[in-house]
């Protein structure tokens, strides 16, 4: 008897050219993998030539801390890390273990503004997760708006401020006649 999943009344040449329909399937998967994964490379490239503190590290734990579903983790986490460098004696003990006894908690409200700015910035849906309407819904929504309006609105000199340092060329000056025309003798 066929078990799920078993093609036992196919000949050989046809579970061969299954195979095949399946391993195609495999095949663009993986072929989008790599380009993103080349894609991801050559971005942390650049995003480290304009700062140098943009390590993988750094965007692969902003990946993992975006894409989780616990906030608590992250935090976990680095009360660990914390804990691991007061006992190599890298940073000062906290006070009675306190995670947070050095630095300021946020309160509800600045978790929520956090979160809709993040979100802003990035791009993401514009839709809060709270209850449409209530104070913490508006929030997150203005914080929202913030962020994307803050990005389409100075990416474009952060990015021309980095070209041009890249670039090793200062910014044409307003007051030179030739920046609109574009001839530089004078």
């Amino acid at each position: 008897m066929a078990t799920a999943g078993s093609n036992t009344k196919l000949t050989d040449a046809e579970r061969q050219k299954l195979f095949a329909y399946h391993f195609r399937r495999e095949l663009a998967a993986e072929t989008k993998r790599r380009e993103a994964a080349a894609e991801k490379t050559a971005n942390r490239k650049v995003a480290k030539a304009a700062d140098p503190t943009f390590s993988g590290q750094k965007f692969d734990h902003y990946l993992k801390a975006h894409f989780g579903e616990d906030d608590q983790k992250p935090v976990d986490r680095l009360k660990s890390d914390r804990e691991n460098l007061e006992w190599l004696g890298l940073i000062p003990m906290t006070s009675g273990g306190d995670l947070l006894a050095q630095v300021d908690r946020v309160d509800r409200e600045q978790l929520i503004q956090a979160k809709g700015y993040k979100a802003g910035l990035l791009n993401l849906d514009r839709r809060s997760g709270y209850d449409a309407g209530s104070s913490d819904d508006k929030l997150w929504l203005s914080s929202y708006d913030a962020g994307k309006t803050e990005y389409e609105t100075e990416i474009p000199d952060i990015m021309a401020r980095i070209e041009a340092s890249t670039s090793k060329e200062e910014p044409p000056s307003e007051d030179d006649p030739f920046a609109t025309t574009g001839d530089t003798a004078h």
